[in-house]
């Protein structure tokens, strides 16, 4: 199933030092306008009508979201954004995947504990982010998401997946050690947030009357490894079969799953 793109991809989304060096301080940033406002409604249209064809596959996560994955494999208006240089920053890039993060209103999507992507990444590399962008305005009663600043450096909650447990875990850590939480923020629609897969981050629940309708990309850098030695816990596990399939320990994380996004070299 394929629905045709209609609208140009804007390519170019220009950085300033300062934003560069509070990503790499912090390990998160939010970036206003990052999704013109001329092709949200077209990529929203795409991302709906794209979750729901893979209904079948959708995981709800504690109630607290629901997701679907790898939406560009079907669906042109999809993989154009995804395969967008406009996103990907200046440095090559593979695609791990996207996903849909759909939070219910009314309480109903509940609070996303405090978490390290990481846990579920089955690679060998420091070099991963994650484009997270609500595809409709998203107030902070919504369920925008919170993160650590400098959690990136540190792999304390990397034994823990998202739960209850790896909530009060970071908590605790943030109390103890001082450390300093970035509060959500009003997103407007095509704003976007990235993070380290090792930022710890959250959300809180939805207490507005629409659901929260967001889409997120996961990256990392095109010469990463698959690791040496076997995956350290069965998300991670099957994650590198479903998302890496043939790759070899030790050997690139290219396969026909992960396009990448080159840019010129000198």
């Amino acid at each position: 199933m394929v629905f045709n793109t209609r609208l140009a991809r804007a390519e170019d989304y220009d950085l300033c030092q300062s934003q560069v060096d509070e990503y790499q301080n912090n390990g998160h940033i939010l970036l206003r306008n990052v999704i013109p406002e001329s092709e949200v409604a077209e990529l929203r249209t795409a991302v709906l009508r794209t979750h729901e064809a893979l209904k079948s596959e959708e995981e709800d996560f504690q109630k607290a979201f629901r997701i679907t994955q790898n939406l560009w494999e079907i669906n042109d208006t999809v993989r154009a954004h995804v395969l967008s240089k406009r996103y990907a920053g200046c440095r090559d890039v593979r695609i791990y995947h996207d996903l849909t993060f759909f939070k219910e209103g009314l309480g109903k999507g509940k609070a996303t504990p405090w978490h390290q992507d990481g846990h579920y990444w089955p690679l060998d590399t420091e070099g991963c982010i994650t484009l997270w962008v609500p595809l409709i305005d998203c107030p902070v009663d919504m369920g925008p998401m919170s993160f650590v600043s400098g959690s990136h450096l540190n792999k304390d909650a990397e034994h823990l997946p998202i739960s209850n447990e790896s909530d009060e875990y970071i908590r605790n850590l943030v109390e103890n050690e001082n450390l300093t939480v970035a509060p959500a923020q009003h997103m407007n629609a095509g704003d976007a947030t990235f993070h380290s897969c090792w930022t710890y981050h959250a959300a809180a629940s939805n207490t507005t009357e629409r659901t929260r309708i967001a889409f997120a990309i996961a990256y990392y850098d095109a010469d990463a490894k698959v690791p040496l030695q076997p995956p350290t816990n069965e998300r991670r596990a099957a994650n590198l079969a479903r998302w890496f399939p043939g790759a070899v320990p030790g050997g690139p994380a290219a396969t026909e799953k992960n396009p990448a996004v080159l840019f010129p070299h000198d």
